[in-house]
């Protein structure tokens, strides 16, 4: 009996591990792939913004739309502290420790990428002008929570 009891208090303890692994993995991927959107949306705005490709407002009304949409989002999916995971990522475990400010900096984000949609309505020099405060605004999120591999 002890035998047994044993046996199967080992198989649950790696199934609790090999779940919390699981768990873990879907946490940080579902992350990274909500920044990997982000990203397909700011990429042609930064593309316009330096000159790469050629300026088209509705382009950058409609994706920064999407970004203003997608930013409020962050908090949630970076919810699961897993910097003690193991797992490398560019996600610094300072996110944790100061969750507010994260949250803030995210909110921030989605205000200034709604700024960017209505002034892309108003005209190039407006819409340069705040193509600058969004990327400042991920930039600052970067500066304090993201680690370059």
């Amino acid at each position: 009996m002890i035998r047994t009891t044993t046996i199967f208090a080992l198989l649950l303890s790696m199934s609790i591990t090999t779940w919390a692994d699981e768990r873990t993995e879907k946490a940080i991927e579902a992350r990274q792939g909500l920044l990997l959107v982000m990203a397909q949306y700011f990429g042609p705005i930064v593309g316009m913004a330096k000159g790469q490709i050629p300026f088209d407002a509705a382009v950058i009304e409609s994706n920064a739309g999407k970004i203003a949409t997608l930013a409020p989002m962050l908090p949630d999916v970076f919810a699961m502290d897993t910097s003690a995971s193991g797992i490398e990522t560019e996600a610094k475990a300072e996110i944790w420790a100061n969750v507010v400010d994260f949250g803030a900096k995210a909110a921030t984000t989605a205000e200034r990428a709604e700024a960017l949609a209505v002034a892309a309505t108003q005209g190039k020099g407006a819409t340069m002008k705040a193509i600058g405060a969004l990327g400042g605004s991920c930039k600052s999120c970067h500066d304090n929570y993201r680690q370059k591999k």
